[in-house]
């Protein structure tokens, strides 16, 4: 049985129930994430709110301090996950960088600082973050994991270069499997095999995509009734088809009233909305989604002090994600 199960009753297995929200840059994800997470937190789930957005505001809506883990004095079971770029690197060396380094150096003559040119690729970073999406999902020690995305251009590239990745260590392995006898010359020093090196991390990297298709993981779109916000909503849903994750719900975020005191002044963008929506309730209920309109609220998000007129509007979608999840045994 894989560690990320824990056995709390003779017949009930409990895992972590992983809540990840999609969009585009400007929807409202970050306060979508944090009601979600508020609102389980309040109602007594232990939760990890989590952001791999490399502009993160999460820490500001609680008040925390940018670090990895924060726990909220207000809110005892809620806890704030949030790393800047610079942090990611020092993780990913901390985490993988050694066993790295003994692969390489036992085949080329190389000191530590090729670590930092490692480090410091392009989309490892990324992929690292899926990792610690992945280690906290399978410590099991929470009821829910909050994951607040980047925007859907980046958030959609996680998934292409964890699959690229995958597929890149599986040519890895056929290529050191051809090239062994040559390389086993070459070792300078006894040094775990590369090829267990790379079977390991494509083990990793299955896992994730188990984890990100299996039921546990449930996917909310978020969208504006906007013309380009639905476009990129359209692809979203598209590509979480392409890599087997289920769209649990999509949320119309900004909706303005038709009772608008100034409503002949918006009555066009009005009209507009009401377009864009009937195509997302149309989508939504092709797909058996869950489909929810918040309205445009004046107020101040920035504070989760702030947050209950949105986990008000959002009170159908969190007690859905309730639904299949019992309080763990302390």
């Amino acid at each position: 049985m894989h560690e990320g199960y824990r056995l709390l009753h003779q017949s009930v297995i409990l895992m972590t129930q992983l809540i990840s929200i999609w969009g585009k840059g400007g929807v409202g994800k970050s306060s979508c994430a944090a009601a979600i997470a508020y609102s389980l937190a309040v109602n007594n789930y232990s939760v990890i709110l989590v952001t791999t957005d490399y502009v993160p505001t999460i820490s500001k809506i609680f008040g925390a301090r940018e670090r990895c883990m924060t726990q909220i004095n207000d809110i005892p079971s809620l806890y704030i996950f949030e790393v800047t770029p610079n942090e990611v690197v020092r993780m990913w060396k901390e985490t993988f960088g050694e066993e790295v380094y003994r692969v390489i150096s036992s085949i080329l003559p190389v000191g530590r600082e090729i670590l930092d040119y490692i480090a410091g690729a392009p989309g490892l970073g990324d992929e690292f973050m899926l990792y610690i999406i992945y280690q906290k999902f399978s410590e099991n020690e929470a009821d829910y994991i909050v994951w607040d995305l980047p925007a859907a251009g980046d958030a959609l590239r996680l998934l292409y270069l964890e699959k690229q990745f995958y597929e890149h260590l599986n040519d890895a392995a056929r290529l050191y499997l051809r090239l062994k006898g040559f390389l086993s010359k070459l070792k300078r020093k006894k040094a775990p095999s590369p090829l267990e090196l790379i079977n390991k991390w494509r083990e990793l990297a299955n896992y994730i995509f188990k984890m990100l298709s299996s039921n546990e993981h449930k996917a909310i779109l978020i969208s504006t009734p906007e013309p380009l916000s639905i476009e990129v909503s359209k692809r979203i849903i598209s590509d979480l088809e392409i890599f087997g994750i289920n769209l649990s719900a999509i949320i119309v975020n900004m909706v303005l009233s038709k009772n608008l005191i100034l409503k002949d002044v918006f009555s066009e963008k009005i009209k507009l909305q009401e377009k864009i929506i009937r195509n997302l309730k149309e989508i939504a209920a092709n797909k058996k989604l869950m489909y929810l309109e918040v309205p445009y609220l004046t107020t101040d998000l920035s504070t989760y002090k702030n947050l209950n007129e949105f986990c008000k509007e959002i009170q159908p979608l969190i007690e859905f994600l309730m639904m299949k999840t019992k309080t763990r045994l302390k």
